[in-house]
């Protein structure tokens, strides 16, 4: 009796069971034909917009339907790797800047063995860019001798040049005591003939004696013996490889007899005369190694034309203290000796080349530009040419 109702009751629970799934399915389904409905109902009022749009009435006014939201869809992304840092390259100086304690160079200027005083004192790094007629700044350092000739710098380890100038604003003047406006240690008359000083410590023997001064005279003349004027006569000195110009003190063009005479300091060079000559430029050189005076030189060459006389105006004036160059046609005629400048009373005398030319004038700001006619020059000539507005 007692199993058949435990029978019972199983049986009671399991239809309750059913009953009620079958309510949840139900309703499961009315919910969704309604969702499908409103969703229908939606798409007809759209449609029906489109068309009463299309056919030009009033779109009528509908409640507006919130879509269902979608499914938000997580899509895996990869994060990007973060570049390396960048790494900054600083590049090694070419110099590190000097932070030691600097060395004592001192030393004594002397002229003859007397002490030069207020000399001024240049000292440059050695380097290519110093190795030239002239230094290049800027300076290491700077100082002027005292009464006994001495001077006294603080450097930092390196090779300098150091040079000794009795007027640094013009240390090709003329010197009254025989002895060279500048001289370089090492008895150099440029810097690029100086010797380096090494400093690695204190230096206290830096001495610098001037190079003393010679008389350089002499003549430039033709195979015939006859002087040339106007030739330009310069000075150079080979020295490691590298051909340094030398300014000398005093003329450095021949006069109207084939003459020249300056002064330079003491030392070996080469002397070079060049003037033009028949067709072209002439020139002869002869190498010196000075220690005194020379006053005999005679430097032969193939001389070109010498022509002479007086520039005039179209008045016949002398035209004094003009400068003027020699032209053939629309060209300047280029050569050392073609040209130059009238002297006090209109007078010149030039060595050119044969051909025929004609003179023009190098006029100043304001001035007219003039010249003369052709003339055409084959040997020794006097003329007068007439300078005009052309």
């Amino acid at each position: 009796m007692r199993a058949d109702s435990h029978r019972l009751a199983r049986l009671a629970l399991t239809k309750m069971l059913g009953l009620f799934l079958r309510g949840v399915l139900a309703v499961a389904i009315i919910a969704a034909g309604l969702v499908v409905g409103e969703q229908l109902r939606a798409t007809r009022e759209q449609l029906a917009q489109g068309q009463a749009a299309n056919a030009g009435t009033p779109i009528p006014t509908t409640q507006p339907v919130t879509p269902a939201p979608k499914p938000t869809v997580r899509v895996f992304q990869p994060q990007p790797t973060a570049p390396p840092a960048a790494r900054t390259v600083v590049p090694t100086p070419v110099t590190t800047p000097f932070t030691g304690v600097p060395s004592v160079v001192s030393g004594s200027v002397t002229a003859g063995g007397k002490p030069v005083r207020a000399a001024q004192v240049m000292v440059y790094p050695s380097n290519s860019f110093n190795h030239g007629p002239t230094p290049m700044p800027p300076q290491s350092a700077s100082t002027s001798t005292d009464d006994r000739g001495s001077y006294q710098v603080s450097l930092p380890p390196g090779a300098y040049r150091i040079g000794a100038f009795r007027n640094y604003n013009n240390n090709l003047a003329d010197p009254t005591d025989g002895f060279a406006g500048v001289t370089w240690y090492g008895d150099g008359y440029t810097i690029g003939f100086g010797k380096d000083l090494v400093v690695s410590s204190n230096v206290s023997a830096a001495d610098i004696a001037m190079l003393r001064v010679v008389k350089v005279a002499g003549r430039v003349v033709g195979r015939d013996g006859v002087g040339v004027p106007n030739a330009r006569v310069d000075l150079s000195r080979f020295y490691g490889g590298i051909q340094f110009p030398l300014v000398p003190l005093g003329l450095a063009a021949t006069d109207p007899s084939g003459a020249f005479n300056f002064s330079i300091a003491a030392m070996p060079l080469t002397l070079r005369a060049q003037a033009s000559g028949p067709t072209g430029e002439a020139w002869a050189t002869i190498d010196l190694d000075l220690r005194a005076d020379r006053t005999d030189l005679v430097l032969t060459i193939d001389r070109g034309d010498i022509v002479s006389g007086t520039l005039r105006d179209v008045a016949g004036r002398p035209l004094p203290d003009t400068n003027f160059g020699v032209w053939s046609g629309d060209a300047l005629v280029f050569c050392t000796s073609c040209g130059g400048s009238s002297d006090g009373a209109g007078r010149f005398m030039i060595t050119i080349p044969n051909g025929t030319v004609h003179f023009k004038n190098w006029p100043q700001v304001g001035e007219p530009e003039l010249s003369s006619k052709d003339y055409v020059v084959s040997g020794d000539l006097t003329l007068d040419p007439v300078l005009q507005v052309h």
